[in-house]
């Protein structure tokens, strides 16, 4: 009994000795990947951990809701992105309650890719990082779908109100033409308690800007307003690499 045993051993053995390396399942540790990687920094250039990553093929939801894809960042800030070639708009959140669904609220943080959108290209690694900046009340939860929330192009100045005084919470629009009617082209993030603003924009494009406490909708009677100027002296061309200081912007109760 003892000798069989040994024999069906020896088979075994030159059985699985015989076997075809093709056919043994092996991970190639050398496979391209096709997909997003980079780091999401809080204002201190601090990675933050547990913020998400979301790419979305198209603007249509105004990246809001359930996107194509999406990754949550590691301790060091880190992520990645395991998708197919294409297009992509990307945008980070980071949520108190540890949530990776649902609007952004007060002490949220969140940021757009300036670069949006990102060419993804098979067998590649692109390249996406972040710097969040956080959601205060009053302020939109997404801009406009093709503003920026830095870079080295654009205007920078003051809001203030009537008196001269800083006015926080407002906002500065960029407008391609001085029809103020309608939903501005780009949104500045909310100013602070110095009322100082930054508006990132294209290089080599003309804009009219105007401020307001609100960024879409009508103006109603009494709402801080104002324009840079009136007409086409309120409109500026960018400067490639060049943030244009214009001054003081001067909001007063809205008068219809």
């Amino acid at each position: 009994m003892k000798l069989i045993f040994v024999r069906l051993l020896i088979l075994l053995a030159f059985l699985v000795s015989c076997v075809p390396q093709g056919d043994i399942p092996t991970t190639d540790p050398g496979a391209e990947q096709t997909g997003i990687s980079g780091r999401v920094f809080d204002r201190s250039k601090r990675g933050v951990s547990d913020a998400w990553v979301y790419a979305y093929r198209s603007t249509s939801s105004s990246l809001r809701g359930p996107a194509d894809f999406g990754a949550r960042t590691d301790k060091s800030g880190a992520y990645f992105l395991d998708m197919v070639e294409g297009s992509y708009y990307l945008v980070a959140r980071w949520r108190q309650d540890g949530g990776e669904a649902g609007p952004p609220h007060v002490g949220d943080a969140w940021a757009i890719f300036e670069k949006n959108p990102l060419q993804v290209e098979a067998g590649q690694i692109g390249q996406a990082d972040f710097r969040l900046q956080g959601v205060q009340a009053g302020q939109p939860v997404l801009l406009r779908s093709g503003s920026l929330n830095q870079g080295k192009t654009g205007f920078t100045g003051r809001l203030v109100d009537s008196s001269g005084e800083p006015l926080p919470g407002a906002f500065a629009l960029a407008y391609s033409d001085p029809d103020f009617r309608r939903m501005p082209d780009y949104t500045s993030a909310v100013v602070g308690s110095d009322g100082r603003f930054q508006l990132y924009l294209p290089g080599g494009e003309r804009y009219c800007l105007a401020a307001r406490t609100k960024t879409r909708g009508q103006p109603v009677a009494g709402e801080p307003y104002g324009l840079l100027d009136t007409g086409e002296a309120g409109c500026i061309a960018t400067i490639e690499n060049r943030l244009i200081d214009v001054g003081i912007i001067r909001l007063s109760p809205y008068q219809r």
